[in-house]
């Protein structure tokens, strides 16, 4: 029946497509990184990373709150990987958001460090996962491969930078990623504060 099999041929693709995604998650979190760091703009970057997800959020009835600080140096780092990272973050917090929601996302500089949030008004993160989630395969998606959050932390770890969460069940979800100013600038902001 051409019925049936176009049904079956359906849900073929559908698991090829599914374990294609398995693949390349496995082999981008094992494998050496190509990481090529250069003065950017990771507001610039973040811009066009929202701009690209906006449909996928306005289908998910998930409504963006820009906070990007203009004060915020360049960095650092490879646009690829930190769009990459970031895009996991939001997947996350719209997957944690099933009924809508707010994606709150921020920049702030903090002495000599940059603060980048991702933050969401969703279900939240029981206690007893906390230390658990950025270990690999650790996932509490039906047919999640459980890398995603180890990527995003194998990245910020090549920019030299950190990556903390903060959750409460029924809340919402943080996380703040940390990555260094360039140690020129670190020493203009010092001299400009012996000037005063």
């Amino acid at each position: 029946d051409p019925k049936t099999v176009s049904n079956h041929l359906g849900v073929i693709g559908e698991e090829v497509d599914r374990l294609n995604r398995i693949v390349v998650d496995f082999l981008f979190a094992v494998k050496p990184m190509d990481t090529r760091l250069e003065d950017g703009d990771i507001n610039a970057v973040i811009r066009e990373l929202l701009e690209f997800v906006q449909p996928e959020l306005d289908q998910a009835g998930v409504r963006i709150d820009s906070r990007l600080s203009p004060t915020v140096p360049p960095l650092r780092i490879d646009p690829r990987f930190i769009k990459q990272a970031l895009l996991n973050l939001i997947k996350n917090a719209v997957a944690a958001m099933p009924g809508g929601g707010t994606l709150t996302v921020g920049t702030d500089r903090v002495g000599g460090e940059v603060r980048v949030t991702v933050a969401d008004t969703g279900s939240g993160i029981p206690e007893e996962i906390m230390e658990k989630i950025f270990e690999p395969y650790f996932t509490t998606k039906p047919f999640g491969t459980g890398l995603g959050l180890t990527i995003v932390f194998k990245i910020v770890k090549e920019h030299f930078g950190d990556i903390a969460v903060a959750s409460r069940e029924g809340e919402g979800t943080t996380f703040t990623i940390t990555l260094p100013v360039p140690q020129k600038d670190t020493m203009l902001l010092e001299d400009r504060r012996e000037a005063r």
